[in-house]
């Protein structure tokens, strides 16, 4: 409670503030406007400022856009519903979330009830599921078109051997199939293994606070544990499986990895694709890309719609007792094999055969182990191109994550004080949440269309390529770290302001040393997503600012595939380096599956 303090002849000289410093007061001949301007900014300064800033960033490229396209009367809309096969392309874009999502779901809340029986000899195992989420997704692609290429794929060579497999010869070229990656069900599996390490990290981290005293009781009474599994657990894991499906439905509506570098070859467009081959590729047609890219915004909003609809009563998924405290009855004897399973085919295999077409002259699928080669690598190594993807890659990445951590803690900071009038901290919480819900090749040719002209032209440059990334991970470091600050508390930074600590030094020299593992978490996390990043990436870039990932399938394009496959590995090594360092400099709180 403020005390004000007064001289012998009444008048007001200053105020004490609630930690017992006096605080300045205007003087008797200051304009009352002043005064209050003053007090707005001391009280809505920061919140404004930042929701200003966010909405230049993040909105308004998607008004820009969306302004485009709805120009000459709507024009660009006619354009897109008079394209050929644009029912077909919605068809497969549906296809290919439905899809994937059924593939995630399925296989990512199996392998985290799995995960949590575990036998104790075998709980390291719990952490292959979250590999494919590490290792970078242009590699996974590329590894898997090594594998199931209809001519040379190292699985396919292996099929056409068996007695049962009946393949006709053609009467020219090679043999072909049984299995074709470049097709929609193949692109649909790569795209739900991609997507899987995001379910099972929602549906692990609820498992673990939930009280299995209801499934014990369950299998006493005689139940079975798929039952109790079907019955008990999944209904109670709601919440997670809602809002981590609605999540990955959208990233496979989005996708613009593996149809890119998959369905190119036999045609297969989605909505990611055409909106690249509008806004990407030359001549762009920025228009008719927004246009196309519409479906995506609007299936964004719904989702985020129906999910907040369907877990406005989350008490209900609430179970009573000590959480976490026992385990779901006896170690499943399959838990190990399945993970072992699950690991061998979504990473041993898919990079063993990106590995033997690295160390190979020509990719011809037969394996010579005494005509494996490093020049692959050499080339890489010594390719200057290369190099300066690597360095921008990198590079663009820690500056993205040295801008996105601090501004999250600000935003953080603001949305857990409560600092600044409400309804502008709503604001800054609703447009901090739109990347997720939004693609990123929307924003990608958003941000490729606002900074090729006036007032700032940043096309071909680093700078671009940072502004993009920062508002890509936003969410996340946001959501970590506002997560670590609700657990806090403020008795802390309480307790310094009244030992006279300014603001800032109680924040620099308390909460964040106290939040070091949230926030060193976090920038693991980004400095996954960043390096793995492809889909804005191919909007941002140019021919002479290129990141690893836009590099990589600039080569795929020409046919180079041993050197695909040899910076796929060092992509791949570049990422694991990265996280070595994060989790060095944050602890054991910065690993994946803490977060």
């Amino acid at each position: 409670m403020n005390a004000d303090l007064r001289d012998s002849d009444g008048a007001v000289k200053a105020t004490v503030g609630a930690y017992g410093r006096p605080e300045a007061t205007a003087s008797p001949g200051d304009p009352a406007g002043s005064r209050r301007a003053a007090t707005w900014i001391r009280r809505h300064g920061l919140s404004a400022g930042l929701a200003l800033v966010l909405s230049y960033l993040v909105v308004f490229p998607l008004v820009r856009l969306q302004y485009l396209a709805l120009q000459d009367g709507g024009r660009a809309y006619r354009d897109a519903f008079a394209l050929p096969d644009i029912g077909k392309t919605v068809l497969t874009t549906v296809a290919l979330g439905a899809g994937s999502l059924v593939i995630s779901l399925v296989a990512g809340v199996s392998l985290a009830w799995f995960a949590l029986r575990l036998p104790r000899r075998w709980a390291w195992l719990s952490a292959i599921p979250i590999l494919p989420m590490v290792l970078p997704a242009v590699a996974v692609v590329v590894g898997w078109a090594s594998l199931l290429s209809p001519q040379v794929g190292y699985l396919n060579i292996a099929l056409r051997k068996l007695p049962f497999v009946d393949v006709q010869a053609p009467e020219v070229g090679l043999p072909s199939g049984p299995l074709n990656v470049y097709s929609i069900p193949w692109i649909i599996v790569v795209t739900g293994i991609q997507l899987t390490p995001l379910i099972f990290l929602f549906v692990q981290s609820s498992l673990r606070q939930l009280n299995f005293e209801a499934v014990e009781a369950a299998m006493v009474a005689g139940a079975s544990p798929a039952r109790c599994f079907l019955g008990i657990v999944v209904p109670l894991l709601r919440p997670a499986i809602v809002y981590s499906a609605a999540f990955a439905m959208l990233l496979g509506l989005g996708q613009l990895t593996a149809p890119q570098f998959l369905g190119t070859r036999e045609g297969i467009r989605v909505l990611a694709t055409e909106v690249y081959r509008f806004g990407g590729e030359s001549p762009t047609d920025f228009p008719l890309a927004a246009a196309v890219a519409s479906p995506l915004l609007l299936a964004g909003l719904a989702f985020i719609l129906i999910q907040r609809v369907s877990l406005r009563r989350d008490f209900r998924f609430v179970s009573t007792g000590a959480k976490g405290t026992s385990r779901p009855g006896k170690p499943s004897r399959l838990a190990a094999p399945v993970i072992a399973l699950y690991g061998l085919f979504t990473l041993v295999l898919p990079f063993g055969a990106l590995a033997l077409v690295a160390f190979s002259s020509f990719w011809t699928g037969m394996i010579d182990v005494d005509a494996f080669t490093l020049k692959n690598f050499e080339r890489a190594l010594s390719d200057e191109s290369i190099i300066e993807a690597l360095v921008t890659s990198i590079t663009t990445s820690v500056g993205s994550i040295l801008i996105a951590l601090p501004l999250g803690y600000l935003l953080a900071e603001v949305i857990y004080r409560r600092r600044g009038n409400a309804a502008v901290r709503t604001i800054l919480d609703v447009i901090t949440q739109l990347p997720l819900g939004i693609p990123a090749v929307v924003f990608g040719v958003g941000f490729l269309y606002v900074y090729m002209g006036q007032p700032f032209q940043l096309y071909g440059s680093r700078l671009l390529i940072v502004i993009t990334y920062v508002v890509l991970v936003l969410p996340f470091t946001v959501r970590l770290q506002l997560t670590a600050r609700m657990s806090l508390g403020t008795a802390y930074e309480d307790a310094a302001r009244a030992s006279g600590a300014s603001t800032l030094r109680a924040h620099l020299t308390v909460v964040v040393p106290m939040m070091r593992g949230a926030m060193a978490g976090a920038s693991v996390l980004m400095f996954v997503i960043l390096t793995h990043e492809f889909a804005a990436s191919l909007f941002v870039r140019s021919t002479n600012t290129q990141v690893l990932g836009t590099l990589l399938y600039d080569e795929w394009t020409h046919g180079s595939y041993p050197m695909v496959a040899a910076v796929g590995l060092i992509m791949s090594a570049v990422t694991a380096a990265g996280l070595v360092v994060a989790v060095w400099v944050g602890g054991r709180e910065a690993t994946l599956d803490r977060l």
